[in-house]
């Protein structure tokens, strides 16, 4: 491969070099951080050269929960994201009844009932009057509920004697019968009868999501709960040096315990595959989510009196799972968003005792925080792995969940806290629940705007350049790169993410916008590139 010189503003994140003028990029990595003549002069014959312009480029940003399979089916699934009620919904799914063949199961995801007029769970009949010779499941937009039809519920088995499942709801009437709306736990008696992918339609499946997320700047992922045949996709693709990103996958924690057992036995010390997959780290759950009210809180919920959430897996069956990963010498990462989910993971990981502090272990959401836990990130090293994006989406409706005014609130969505605490940051967005385009983030971290442009909190924003850092650096010692990757740094990887306008000096709402000019990862061009000669 030839060199690559890369000439303009980099903002490299490295304490002893902030700014740079040149780059030159030689078999993968950073041979020289400096000014251009200096890097043009170390250039071999014939290299190619990325003019910035009046751009930038910073390390190459990575989002640090996400769900790559997920992304890719979305795309070919009903979508109702945006769709105004439930009404709507179903007249999507009456256009793919019309394209599907009768008996074939309908997928969907996206739906917000938070957004509908009244705000209420929606029910099954639209879907079984839209689809009625097809099973159809739509999963809600954070994927901790889903709303299916008639015939869904009858392939299922599911009626009114069916008992819930723990950790999960099967949301009934009055009279007890099943609505059409599963929490948690519960849409695994659907999604078992849901037929998967094959091999090719997996790693075919994989590279369509990684091709996206190229397009939008990014040069690494963690793969936040993959399972056994995905992680072989993933194998596979990295063995045929197929992957366009880097990715670091976490096991599906959620997985039957001999299952997880056997994943990881056979993931135990495997180094990485390729230079661009990595699998050291499982995904284990505490609860659920705000939105579907399965978050596990520590008083009830605002608007729901009575309800404080579920716990997805009981508290001794996870540290019982928290044990077994901290045996494999692998790293934990446990699904944590209610203020009483984050206090179990917590201490359950204070109480692994000084083993787990080298594993770096991760707390994914940690979406409600309260003041006395904060001392928890510290003495435990948990990393603090969060999505801006979420709280600015949620921003409308999480007052009501928590209650106006509430200490629980202003622990809610807490980076700046979790900081100043002594937690790393490592942001991402938890797509296809969010919008994986980095710009997105980065905006939300430093403006805290809810949808009507409300400020959320804002004493919890971060600056520009903490996102940034968060986006990389701070992904970086989440998933143990950081030698290698999160700044740059002569001898380091050469990932970039180059953008056609200076990144750090354009007004904050300017972020979404700006212009995203090529994806270098390894010093290969995967996306962009109107500017290289």
């Amino acid at each position: 491969m030839d060199d690559l010189l890369v000439v303009g503003t980099l903002h490299t994140l490295d304490p002893a070099r902030p700014r740079a003028g040149a780059a030159l990029i030689r078999d993968g990595r950073f041979l020289c951080v400096g000014e251009p003549a200096e890097c043009a002069a170390r250039a071999a014959p014939g290299a190619r050269r990325l003019d910035l312009g009046r751009g930038s480029a910073v390390p190459g940003l990575v989002d640090a929960h996400g769900h790559v399979l997920g992304l890719a089916r979305a795309r070919r699934e009903v979508r109702c994201e945006g769709a105004g009620s439930a009404e709507a919904c179903a007249a999507r799914v009456a256009e793919r009844a019309l394209a599907t063949p009768p008996g074939r199961w309908i997928r969907g995801r996206g739906w917000d009932q938070n957004r509908w007029p009244g705000g209420a769970f929606p029910e099954a009949g639209p879907l079984s009057r839209a689809a009625p010779g097809h099973p159809v499941v739509l999963f809600r937009v954070d994927g901790h509920a889903c709303w299916v039809n008639a015939a869904a519920l009858a392939a299922a088995g599911i009626g009114p004697s069916t008992a819930d499942p723990p950790g999960g709801r099967i949301v009934r009437d009055a009279a007890g019968l099943p609505t059409g709306v599963l929490v948690d736990a519960a849409m695994d008696l659907v999604t078992a009868r849901l037929p998967r992918p094959g091999p090719e339609e997996l790693e075919e499946l994989l590279l369509a999501g990684l091709d996206e997320l190229a397009a939008l700047g990014l040069t690494g992922v963690h793969d936040a709960g993959v399972e056994p045949d995905v992680l072989d996709a993933y194998r596979r693709l990295a063995g045929a040096g197929r992957l366009p990103l880097r990715v670091y996958a976490m096991i599906d924690g959620l997985a039957p315990r001999p299952v997880l057992e056997a994943e990881l036995e056979r993931w135990r010390g495997t180094p990485e595959l390729g230079g661009r997959l990595e699998v050291r780290a499982v995904k284990l759950f505490a609860d659920g989510a705000l939105g579907s009210r399965g978050a596990a809180l520590l008083e009830d919920y605002a608007d729901d009196p009575g309800n404080r959430g579920l716990l997805l897996t009981a508290p001794d069956e996870l540290r019982a799972r928290l044990e077994a990963v901290v045996r494999a010498g692998m790293q934990p990462a446990v699904h944590a968003i209610g203020d009483r989910a984050v206090r179990e993971v917590l201490r359950a990981f204070r109480d692994a005792g000084p083993a787990l502090r080298p594993l770096r272990p991760r707390v994914e959401h940690l979406q409600i925080l309260q003041p006395a836990d904060l001392p928890l990130l510290a003495e435990t090293g948990a990393v603090a792995s969060m999505q801006p994006v979420h709280a600015t989406s949620d921003a409308a409706w999480v007052p009501a969940r928590l209650g106006e005014g509430t200490e629980r609130l202003r622990g809610a969505y807490a980076w700046r806290s979790a900081a100043a605490a002594g937690a790393v940051l490592a942001f991402g967005s938890d797509f296809p629940i969010e919008s994986p385009d980095p710009r997105a983030g980065l905006c939300a971290a430093e403006a805290r705007r809810g949808p009507d442009g409300a400020p959320f909190q804002p004493q919890e924003a971060v600056s520009r350049e903490a996102a940034l850092r968060a986006f990389t650096t701070g992904a970086a010692w989440a998933a143990f790169a950081e030698g290698r990757h999160g700044m740059i740094r002569e001898g380091m990887d050469a990932d970039l993410t180059a953008f056609a306008d200076d990144v750090l000096g354009v007004p904050v709402e300017a972020l979404p916008g700006i212009r995203l000019a090529a994806t270098v990862v390894g010093g290969r061009v995967v996306a962009g590139q109107s500017s290289l000669a």
